[in-house]
């Protein structure tokens, strides 16, 4: 095994990987790390109870190099991504929190390019890339590069949130680089959503931050893979987080800036689209959420009864 020995001068990056049965992708996220040009990083891996050989890839490349670092999710703790991402960053020493799933990759240059912007910043900020969509690596170099207007820095989160909303209203968890504070004040994923968790999750960032450094040298990837949709809509259990997400998010973005925005604005709409499609009396019943902003009052009260949830 080579052992790294760290650079004292360079902060540390904590790359945090949740897994599941991802034996036959993880290598190439792995490669991507391995590959990065900043090399002050523990790349920490967090199982979620894989029966495939998921441990066996990462701890082959543990043999490699010390940085990766590979752990199981207490038995204690509920199943799930989220539960792991959060035991993961206890876990952690790093200055700076780089999100990753285990099938998505970073360009080499990313936390270089991203830790460069925020050392430079004397605000409270985080760090954004561009990013794509890809289906297979052999596939990266023909990715056609898409233009989003959220590709810029900002210093008002407001302007921020217009520009993603602009640009789909989505950027993948893994393209962002934060400082550890800002994950520490922000607080827990919650472990019991299984939808719009990293959406519910980068609001409580949003909300904590001063601004948004974009990074012209760097690419996260998005892996479309086609054994699974975490987003689909099509069972009850789904469709009642996803609202409840939505009214976490409007709780806080709405009492940080005063009124919604349209990236809540526009949220909405789209997920009621959805949902009146694949369910119509649930969005009846639901109906007055979709098409009513709330007043500060009310988006207080919800705020303080589900603010419950996300601590530890």
């Amino acid at each position: 095994m080579r052992k790294h020995v760290p650079n004292r001068k360079k902060p540390l990056v904590s790359i945090i990987i949740p897994t599941y049965n991802r034996s036959h992708l993880i290598n190439e996220t792995l490669e991507s790390v391995l590959a990065q040009t900043y090399k002050n990083w523990e790349c920490i891996v967090v199982d979620d109870g894989s029966i495939d050989d998921t441990e066996e890839v990462v701890k082959n490349y543990i043999e490699k190099d010390s940085r990766f670092k590979f752990y199981n999710r207490p038995s204690n703790r509920p199943k799930g991504a989220n539960t792991c991402r959060n035991y993961g960053f206890e876990l952690s020493k790093g200055a700076y929190i780089q999100w990753l799933d285990s099938d998505d990759l970073i360009s080499e240059k990313k936390l270089e390019a991203q830790v460069s912007l925020l050392e430079e910043s004397v605000n409270c900020c985080v760090a954004i890339c561009k990013w794509d969509y890809f289906t297979s690596v052999s596939c990266l170099e023909d990715l056609k590069e898409e233009k989003r207007s959220v590709y810029s820095s900002f210093f008002k989160i407001e302007d921020f949130l217009e520009q993603l909303s602009r640009s789909g209203g989505f950027l993948p968890p893994h393209v962002y680089l934060i400082p550890r504070k800002v994950v520490s004040d922000a607080g827990n994923w919650l472990e019991y959503l299984k939808i719009n968790q990293d959406g519910e999750f980068f609001s409580r960032i949003f909300i904590r931050i001063n601004g948004v450094l974009f990074s012209e040298n760097a690419k996260g990837y998005y892996r479309l893979a086609g054994d699974s949709n975490v987003s689909n809509l099509s069972d009850p259990v789904k469709l009642t987080q996803a609202v409840e997400s939505w009214k976490l998010i409007e709780a806080n973005l709405t009492l940080r800036f005063g009124s919604a925005t349209n990236l809540v604005s526009i949220s909405k709409k789209y997920l009621g689209r959805r949902i009146a499609a694949i369910d119509k009396s649930f969005y009846d019943e639901n109906k007055s959420f979709f098409e009513k902003q709330k007043s500060n009052l009310m988006l207080k009260g919800l705020l303080n009864k589900l603010i419950r949830k996300i601590k530890p």
